[in-house]
């Protein structure tokens, strides 16, 4: 089933038509237990609203046709895991089964890449490049699958000596041919003060164990660097292997960029206590550096992205709390946000209210918002 058969109902989205939207931007959107499929670059917009679905994280195929919530394939497939990678192009994906197989999936079917028992480690993620190589955590050791043949890349990684565990990497992204992945510690408390990120058998730096710390576009790579679990505490960006935070006023997070060179990300005050509030805004550094959004106090620019016609996505995120009896209940609020020629239009809505199941993804965990369970964006 495409996407366009998944709808139970249509409406018309509200975006003005002074609003410069990029070809063929579709976003999959949670707004507490509302799920919405939204096409913005129609003649009309309109929003598909979605049956609901466990709190998990939302994704398109590379083709932009197929939607994912956590192993559910929607229409499609329901597959024994928790998550599963998509290829960058087409309706191909991978996971990995609790007996450590590695399984392909296509609209034709499933076919075991590496049989049961090889090893995969379940937990650890998947990623696979441009061209249908996939690396894979095996143990302590980094694998890379390709055209029926294995090759290992990396390891077997020292034991920690501070936990005592062994280390795993944890692949993530291609950087044209090689593997980006980060070298878990065996200890979640350990990893929030920092994680070694490779590329290859190359290690590049120190970061936060997040997605959104690590952009990729063409043959750039930015990060996030520095230790610590405090997001607004002297992180720094490095491109291409070269720092351009700049002034050192600026605490940084969550890069995009274009092949092109252009480079933004969001930033906060470099302040160890400003993440119980981050009120970060999003910046361009590269070509010229200059200030792009200005969010009301109270909320926070997260989570940018950029596309080919110059236009930028990002979430404008409030995180209240009340309490209740013993505990503080949290409710987060995320206005899907689009700037392009000059213009800045409200899009969508994302957020949740207080659920122990969420507690497992989102934080803000010493002030990083994580949005991948409430938005994806294609392409």
């Amino acid at each position: 089933m495409r996407v366009l058969a998944c709808a139970l109902a249509a409406c018309v989205v509200a975006v003005p038509a002074a609003a410069a939207v990029p070809s063929g931007l579709k976003l999959l959107t949670r707004d507490d237990n509302r799920l919405a499929l939204l096409y913005l670059d129609r003649p009309t917009p309109f929003r598909q609203p979605l049956y609901p679905a466990p709190y998990r994280p939302l994704a398109f195929s590379g083709d932009g046709r197929l939607l994912s919530i956590g192993g559910t394939i929607l229409g499609r497939a329901k597959l024994p895991t928790q998550s599963l990678a998509w290829a960058p192009t087409g309706e191909r994906a991978a996971y990995v089964t609790s007996e450590g197989a590695v399984v392909e999936w296509t609209p034709k079917g499933k076919r075991f890449l590496e049989p049961k028992g090889w090893g995969a480690t379940s937990w650890a993620g998947l990623a696979w490049s441009q061209d249908g190589a996939l690396a894979v955590p095996r143990g302590n050791e980094l694998w890379v699958l390709r055209n029926g043949s294995a090759l290992r890349v990396a390891g077997p990684l020292a034991p920690n000596t501070g936990t005592g565990g062994p280390d795993i990497p944890e692949p993530f992204a291609w950087a044209g041919g090689h593997v980006l992945w980060w070298r878990w510690p065996g200890s979640g408390s350990v990893a929030a003060d920092g994680i070694d990120l490779y590329e290859d058998a190359t290690r590049l730096g120190t970061t936060l164990p997040y997605r959104d710390y690590v952009a990729v576009c063409g043959a750039h790579i930015a990060f996030v660097e520095g230790r610590d679990r405090e997001s607004t505490d002297d992180k720094k960006l490095v491109f291409d292997g070269r720092d351009v935070s700049g002034s050192p006023v600026r605490s940084w997070s969550t890069p995009a960029c274009t092949p092109g060179g252009r480079l933004v990300a969001a930033a906060s005050r470099n302040d160890p206590n400003a993440f119980r509030a981050p009120h970060r805004a999003i910046w361009q550094l590269l070509p010229v550096r200059r200030q792009l959004t200005r969010p009301p106090w109270g909320w926070s620019d997260e989570d940018p992205r950029l596309f080919p016609d110059g236009s930028l996505l990002f979430v404008r995120s409030r995180v209240t709390a009340r309490r209740s009896g013993n505990t503080w209940l949290d409710t987060g609020k995320g206005r899907v946000m689009l700037l392009g020629q000059g213009k800045l239009v409200q899009v969508a809505e994302i957020g949740y209210r207080d659920v122990d199941e969420l507690k497992e993804f989102f934080g803000p965990y010493f002030g990083h918002y994580g949005w991948s369970q409430f938005l994806a964006v294609s392409p």
